[in-house]
């Protein structure tokens, strides 16, 4: 009689990904949008509780066709995660107009649960935040889209990064930016009313360990106070507009005055012709004692500096080696 022979395996048959460590596991699904990291449950009985342990939370109303799915699902996934979340990281990213009940369960959850690294983008219609996200003590890095604001971002001690792309502070008369542990600070197309973020609204910002500075607008702020003394590189974008140039001037000539110690700065093809613009700019002291320029142009212009915004920019004595064009 024929012994059969043992059945060899094929390493098709072995099913490597659930022999991982948990914790290996739980970092691969924090890579997953949280639709795929919860769908992952139904592979075996251990996994079914292994996407509430990621560190990484992604939800994005584009993984989803319809909003209301999408809001059923986010509603359904915070509350699993109400007593037992480990997301260090959460992104929230909704296209539309969101509505009341689900900000408000977001902002809570990011708030009152250790999230230490936020993403944030309420949609097109800049929807209020609360307060309680501007309180939230566990923050690290911040990085808000698409929302309003009635309060400034003055009291976050623990954060080191703070981006505000599009933002409303139409209601403030003074916005403060300041935190004895911010490193990096970018403020990016914010929402404006009839020309600027209010009538008579000034910009305060005031940072001792900043050391990058993102500012790219399509009209310019009136920063009455900037204090950063261990500021390095500033990224600098602006358009002088014509309805208020001498406004416009005089902000311009403050901020860059501002930023007297930076090391090094990126300027755009519009910031050198708003310098361009400045009358009698070659009369202008110089605030920089030495900086390293970058200037960044559209790809199909060519770059000719003025001689002088060059000599502004560089202390009177632009060189080959302190101006760069990329």
């Amino acid at each position: 009689m024929r012994k059969r022979s043992p059945k060899v395996c094929s390493s098709q048959d072995v099913d490597r990904l659930s022999n991982l460590p948990n914790h290996i596991i739980q970092h691969i699904l924090s890579f997953l949008d949280a639709k795929y990291a919860v769908q992952t449950s139904v592979l075996a009985k251990g996994w079914r509780n292994l996407w509430t342990s990621v560190h990484v939370l992604h939800l994005n109303s584009n993984s989803f066709r319809r909003l209301g799915r999408f809001k059923k699902f986010v509603v359904a996934v915070l509350n699993k995660l109400n007593h037992n979340s480990t997301a260090g990281t959460f992104l929230f990213t909704y296209r539309g107009r969101i509505d009341d009940y689900l900000k408000k369960r977001v902002i809570y959850f990011a708030s009152f649960h250790g999230v230490g690294h936020l993403v944030l983008d309420l949609g097109c219609k800049r929807p209020p935040v609360s307060q309680a996200l501007l309180n939230c003590q566990t923050f690290k890095t911040i990085k808000l889209k698409n929302a309003t604001f009635t309060t400034s971002f003055d009291c976050l001690p623990n954060l080191s990064s703070l981006s505000l792309l599009g933002c409303d502070f139409t209601r403030f008369k003074v916005l403060k930016i300041s935190g004895p542990q911010l490193l990096n600070v970018t403020i990016r197309s914010m929402w404006y009313s009839y020309g600027g973020l209010s009538k008579g609204c000034k910009v305060e910002i005031s940072a001792p360990k900043l050391t990058f500075f993102s500012y790219k607008e399509s009209h310019v702020l009136d920063f009455s106070v900037i204090n950063l003394p261990s500021l390095q590189h500033a990224d600098v974008d602006v358009f002088l507009s014509y309805e208020e140039e001498k406004k416009d001037i005089q902000c311009l000539l403050k901020f860059f005055q501002g930023l007297y110690n930076v090391q090094s700065a990126t300027l755009s093809y519009s910031t050198i012709q708003a310098l361009n613009g400045v009358p009698g700019l070659e009369h202008q002291q110089s605030p920089f004692s030495t900086l390293s320029l970058k200037l960044t142009h559209p790809s199909d212009c060519s770059f000719p500096i003025p001689v002088k915004v060059a000599k502004y920019l560089c202390n009177g004595s632009p060189t080959p080696d302190t101006i760069l064009v990329k």
